[in-house]
């Protein structure tokens, strides 16, 4: 009898990463490649499909039979129509009906999902929300995404947009968001909008050990700078990053008033800075929580980096191939 295994895929807005998976959450094997590499859709979904196609000979060459597949996509996705609406870091994606294209031939179901969700999820089987039956999944990135367990469960929602804490609003009359609204958590929270911050302090006079690298060459400023260890002390970018911790305890206060949740767990590459940013959080956390007792409140960091997507992606085929 050949062994099950799903494919899992994380489609990003640098790399796409593939897996199949075993029921245990191992990943058996793996393989990537660059998004920018299909730069339109017609080039995107042909690669996908020879991805699959892949998927299926590396399966038949080792004696697994493939049970279904898991994709996880940024933006706003509609599960059950299989179809991505809109998808800021993959722009070939938009309004694209996905599992549609991808599914003729196929001999297992492919199921889709936005990635944040697949990142609380993936984190909940085999991370830092194991055996909670509810846990908040943060990811800090270009943007802020978030995911929801309830009861054990991916909260799913309607119209695509569960679990959104990026887009909560932390700050009413604050920076106009990319989707439109102000003062969104993402503003305050995000890679994208905290450099652009930090060059705005610059641009003032601030004291920092970026002043040479912002004189020179400011768009060498990027997230990936600001969570580097040695600029950990830097008198700006701890500024930063006490307003990063202050409005994600603000924001994942409001969550546990409203929903109870006592298990929160941040990851994306942004959150590399957790070290720094870990203070301010619980403080202003502790400062909220009026009608929940803090002590109560575990919030840590992802433990699975990068595979939290794609252990996402597979828990998701998984689910759905068995009808869980």
């Amino acid at each position: 009898m050949k062994d099950p295994v799903v494919l899992a895929i994380d489609l990003g807005g640098t790399n796409v990463r593939l897996a199949l998976v075993n029921v245990e959450g191992q990943i058996l094997s793996r393989w990537e490649r660059a998004t920018a590499s299909m730069p339109d859709q017609e080039a995107l979904v042909s690669t996908l499909a020879g991805d699959l196609a892949h998927a299926n000979k590396e399966a038949h060459s080792q004696g697994w039979q493939i049970k279904g597949g898991g994709i996880g996509v940024p933006g706003r996705i509609l599960p059950e129509a299989g179809r991505v609406v809109f998808s800021p870091n993959v722009p070939a994606l938009n309004e694209c009906a996905l599992i549609e294209r991808l599914s003729p031939g196929l001999a297992w179901p492919l199921f889709l999902e936005n990635d944040a969700n697949l990142f609380a999820l993936g984190e909940h089987w085999l991370g830092a929300g194991a055996g909670r039956e509810h846990m908040l999944g943060i990811t800090l990135g270009t943007g802020v995404g978030g995911g929801l367990i309830l009861n054990g469960r991916l909260w799913a929602g309607t119209q695509g947009t569960s679990g959104e804490i990026g887009h909560m609003t932390v700050e009413p009359e604050g920076q106009k968001c990319h989707c439109g609204s102000r003062g969104c958590l993402e503003t305050m929270a995000s890679a994208f909008w905290t450099v652009a911050w930090v060059k705005e302090q610059l641009a003032q006079g601030a004291s920092s050990w970026l002043r040479e690298l912002y004189e020179a060459e400011p768009d060498a400023i990027r997230g990936e700078t600001l969570v580097l260890p040695v600029l950990r002390n830097d008198p700006l970018v701890l500024r930063a990053f006490e307003r990063v911790g202050k409005s994600l305890g603000q924001a994942i206060a409001a969550v546990v008033h409203l929903l109870g949740i006592s298990q929160i767990v941040i990851g994306g590459r942004f959150a590399r800075a957790w070290e720094v940013f870990e203070l301010p959080l619980r403080e202003e956390l502790f400062r909220r929580l009026t009608l929940f007792p803090p002590e109560q409140v575990c919030v840590c960091p992802a433990k699975l980096g990068d595979d939290a997507g794609l252990a996402g992606a597979a828990r998701l085929a998984w689910q759905a191939s068995e009808g869980k």
